[in-house]
């Protein structure tokens, strides 16, 4: 028992794995907050009808070639770079998003744009994001897992339920809570990396550059 407790107390006190573990349940939050509205966005509001599993479809099929394209470059980028530089696009488009949505101007002829390259960020941000949030823990990676498993799932789908149930015939809520989870999914990496971006983190501070690894 005290061995699980020790396992505890080093994921929960290792600064850079629990920081990078929250940013992952944002970046989910958002999605799971997308995804519970998705169908009145493409159904209610831009009338999609029988092609709303097409346009879902291509969401999905945008984020798996975006995970794919990554484990392409992330051993020459690296992790953080690939990922803190997925985040800013994530959040900047975000931003864009909710102000033009805000603006009431987001025809599905630039909805369906910007959604892309959120969606193709989200990609390259959270894969990166769980294997660094791993990195540190390799002794306890078993638990840290578990851990970070539970804090994602469950965290994302409470932020992505209250972000659906705010649906008011507009893409404002879903905008929302893609900018609001970016913003505090970037306050995380921050805190990791003490507050500088795009760096090869604290135990490469020293060597040529972060290490080759492929982000799962």
């Amino acid at each position: 028992m005290s061995g699980i407790a020790t396992s505890f107390k080093i994921v929960f006190t290792n600064r850079p794995a629990i920081s990078y573990g929250l940013a992952g349940m944002f970046l989910f939050g958002a999605l799971f907050g997308f995804i519970s509205s998705s169908q009145q966005i493409y159904v209610d509001i831009y009338g999609l009808g029988v092609y709303f599993p097409v346009a879902f479809a291509a969401m999905a099929g945008l984020m798996a070639v975006s995970s794919f394209t990554n484990s392409r470059i992330v051993r020459r980028l690296g992790m953080r770079r690939l990922s803190h530089g997925a985040m800013l696009s994530f959040t900047v488009f975000s931003g864009i998003w909710l102000a033009l949505a805000l603006a009431g101007f987001m025809p599905l002829w630039l909805f369906f744009p910007l959604l892309a390259v959120i969606m193709f960020s989200f990609g390259w941000a959270s894969s990166n994001m769980n294997s660094l949030s791993m990195e540190p823990l390799g002794a306890v990676a078993g638990t840290a897992s578990s851990v970070f498993g539970f804090i994602q799932t469950v965290g994302g789908a409470l932020i992505g339920g209250y972000t659906g149930q705010h649906f008011d015939g507009t893409t404002v809520p879903a905008a929302t809570g893609y900018f609001a989870m970016g913003v505090l999914a970037l306050i995380c990496i921050l805190i990791a990396e003490k507050g500088k971006l795009f760096g090869v983190g604290e135990q490469y501070a020293h060597a040529k550059g972060e290490p080759a690894m492929e982000a799962h």
